[in-house]
Formats: structure tokens, sequence, C-alpha cells
């Protein structure tokens, strides 16, 4: 895989030279490093610029009119890896804060995840140099963030992150709201609500020992307030694709009806078959077909991680019962006070009524997911 390593920075000159050299001492031969940096009074750019020679066309350089923000630096290191056809995106601070010695284990990870974060929060994870005040600030803002979104990642703040090509994809980039330091939390839980596989690695997160840092007690105020616009960004995007389960799901009915019709034609109309025993047959066989075309088309955001079921075939039939009874009652209701050429008509408006009854039970019961 083809690894880009992005490097927003901004009055980095102490840190920035030593900081590339470790890096590729422990990135790939083919990995490429772009720095972005907007405008560094104090010459981080010039020196990036200086010693790009000597990496031999794998350390580029962004360089921006001024300090326009992290997640603005990130999206446009994402967008020039994207074009240039890169396959895996690591997030990294130039401070030493992400020690570089831990690329290998996060690319080892990555062969079967789609994000690994470098993360504080997880057995043998952890933060050093930083007084008990920031450590306090730091934990109880990123708890206060998992709660609202109710989002498992321990590590949400943190922003030493490898994503894969289809991973951003997934986020669109186009639609992220964050400008600053929330943009973290942002991207990690547009990634769990899209279903991507997510894996958290033990770092030690060291404390910078040259520059300052650009936490200010202002950006951790605002992402306070900010978290829960995410949240509620969120919640659009899951109305959006609860719509797009609703259609898909209609199409599946559509399916099952045209089967389930066909064959209530045969069996009631022309065999004379009892209508009642003729169409619970036919929901079964049309439940059967619905239930796979559900679980790998319809449903297919909630079902990934699992596998069909005789299981869950079972509890997606009984799920439907609700569905099955309103449209016996519809039918039966229809056939008795209409004089209709035909008894399938009275069976195509009992599976109308009962649509709705079956997506809700279908959506919240057996094929409900864990996401947001």
């Amino acid at each position: 895989m083809k690894l880009l390593i992005c490097v927003p920075t901004y009055n980095e000159a102490e840190n920035i030279a030593p900081f590339l050299n470790a890096v590729f001492e422990n990135a790939p031969p083919d990995a490429g490093v772009l720095v972005i940096d907007d405008n560094s009074p104090d010459g981080t750019a010039a020196i990036v610029e200086s010693i790009i020679p000597q990496y031999h066309g794998r350390l580029h350089i962004l360089k921006r009119p001024g300090k326009q923000g992290l997640a603005s630096a990130y999206l446009a290191a994402f967008e020039w890896g994207l074009a240039k056809d890169r396959d895996v995106f690591l997030e990294m601070d130039a401070d030493f804060s992400h020690d570089p010695r831990y690329i290998p284990d996060m690319l080892a990870a990555i062969q079967n995840h789609d994000i690994v974060i470098g993360s504080r929060g997880v057995p043998g994870g952890g933060v050093e140099g930083w007084p008990p005040l920031r450590n306090f600030i730091s934990k109880g803002g990123s708890r206060y963030a998992r709660t609202v979104l109710g989002c498992p990642i321990k590590d949400l703040t943190g922003g030493f992150t490898l994503w894969t090509k289809n991973a951003l994809l997934q986020t669109r980039l186009d639609t992220v709201l964050s400008k600053g330091y929330l943009f973290q939390v942002e991207m990690k839980y547009r990634a769990w609500c899209a279903g991507c596989r997510i894996k958290e690695i033990p770092i030690i997160f060291t404390d910078r020992k040259f520059g300052t840092s650009k936490m200010s007690k202002k950006i951790f105020f605002e992402a306070l307030l900010n978290v829960w616009k995410i949240k509620w960004n969120a919640g659009v995007t899951g109305r959006s694709r609860t719509a797009g389960q609703f259609i898909k799901f209609g199409v599946t009915g559509a399916l099952g009806a045209i089967t389930n019709l066909a064959l209530f034609f045969v069996l009631a109309d022309k065999a004379a078959l009892p209508e009642i025993p003729v169409s619970i047959a036919c929901f079964i066989l049309a439940g059967t077909q619905n239930y796979i075309i559900n679980h790998t088309w319809s449903f297919a955001n909630n079902t990934e991680k699992s596998a069909s079921s005789v299981k869950q075939w079972l509890l997606f039939l009984g799920a439907s019962l609700a569905g099955l009874i309103l449209n016996i009652m519809v039918m039966k209701l229809i056939i008795m006070n209409c004089n209709l050429p035909y008894k399938f008509i009275a069976q195509a408006a009992g599976i109308a009524a009962g649509m709705a009854v079956n997506f809700i039970f279908s959506k919240s019961i057996v094929f409900r997911s864990t996401q947001c």
C-alpha cells in the first residue's frame, strides 16, 4: 500500500528536521511525506524545502498563505494524496508527541482494518509529561465526547490516525463541519457511523520538548458545544440512511410482492384453495426471498459484520408476522366488502398496508445496527 504521511506545521522549526528524519527511518521505502505549512513565521517551510533533496522525491510541501487550521490542513493533504492515488494516509503531529516508532505497528494493523488509531485510552497507552490538570481536561473532554455521541472509541480526540482511502471516502470529506481540534472527533465518529473497521493500538503520547502547544481554553470550550453539532449532523445522515434503506426495502418488498401475488393467483384464483392458508404459504416463500435481499442489500450497512443465519431468518419471519396479520385483515376486509374481479387485488392492498410495519420491525429488531 502506498502510504502518505500528512504533517501539518505552524512554527515547528525546532522539531521538523529531526522529526522527518525519524519518520523516514520508520516508514516503508515507498512512503511519502507531505508537510502542510501555514506560513510559519519561524521559517519551518524553508527548513523543509532545504532538506527535500535528501529524500529523493519522497518529501513534499504544501505551502499555504496563512494559518487556516488543523482541519483545513488535513483536508488539503487528503485531497492531495487522493489525487496522487495514495492508498493509506497517516495523520501525525510534528512535535514528536506522536512517536514515529509506532508507524510499523500501525501499518501491520491496517491490513485487516479500515482505520488504526494510536490510542492513549486503551490498555498500554497513556501520556507522559503532561501536568495533572491538562491530563484531567483531556480525559474529561474525550469522555464527554464519547458520552454525547454514544461512540465506543476510547481516544476520540487523538490525532495519530491511519486511514485507508476507502475509509476517508466514507466520511464524506466535503461535508465535514469542524475547523479545529474537534476535526479528529468528527472524522472518527463519521467513520464509526459508516461501519468502518476501527482498531485502537496503545501508544505513549509524549508532551512536546520544543515549541508551544496550539491548544487554548477557547478551543476547548468551543469543542464542548460543537460536539452537539457533530451529533446533529450525523443524525441528519442517519435519517438520510433510513430513507435510503426504506427505498431499498420497498424495492425488495415489490420483488417479494411479485412472488407472493404470482403464487397467490395460481393457488387461490386458479386452484381455488382457501385464501388464508395460501396467504401464509406465500408469506413464508416471499419472506425468505425478502430476507436474503434485505440482508445483503437493503440493510447492508447494518449487517456487514454479521452473517446470515437460520436464527436471523426465523427472527425476520417472526418480526414480519405483524405485517402478515395486517395483510390478512386488510385482504379479508376488502374481499368481504368489495366485488373484485380477482382476489389478488385485495392481497396487494394487504401487502401495502403491512409494508410500514415490516420495515419498522426489520430495521429495529432483525437488522438492528450498533452504529449511529
